[in-house]
């Protein structure tokens, strides 16, 4: 473990979106598949992105940037970040599964790199921010 934290914060970057690109995909399909409701594509989109946001915070805090600052301020943030993504990629993927009829596992590609970009521009100059810096926006 010590060789991956000798890397540099964009590798670690890097190597912790793609594990949650994989993780995020089975909590989708999961989701998927055991929703009964109807738009099933954008109700299971919106559940599966939920979840991802504590996974991929966790995932980001403990191996992207060893974040030292409060687990749940952080936290707080992402989730205030990531839901301009989630309203933002909840429109598109209810249009391109519902609309133009897209395959759902294609809409969910396009969903998740539309709001990983937002989240990424964000993520370390706000969700990870030290908290005395910013503790006057929240």
């Amino acid at each position: 473990m010590s060789f991956f934290f000798k890397q540099s914060e964009t590798t670690r970057l890097l190597i912790i979106a793609a594990l949650g690109v994989i993780l995020g995909f089975i909590t989708y399909e999961i989701v998927y598949y055991l929703n009964p409701f109807s738009p099933k594509a954008t109700i299971s989109w919106i559940l599966a992105f939920i979840i991802g946001i504590a996974r991929q915070h966790a995932l980001h805090r403990y191996f992207t940037f060893s974040h030292q600052g409060s687990y749940f301020k952080s936290l707080y943030r992402a989730y205030i970040v990531d839901t301009v993504g989630l309203l933002f990629s909840t429109g598109l993927n209810w249009f391109l599964a519902e609309v133009l009829q897209l395959h759902h596992r294609l809409v969910w590609g396009i969903c998740l790199l539309s709001s990983a970009l937002i989240s990424l521009v964000f993520l370390k100059k706000y969700i990870f921010k030290s908290t005395s810096s910013i503790s006057y926006i929240i």
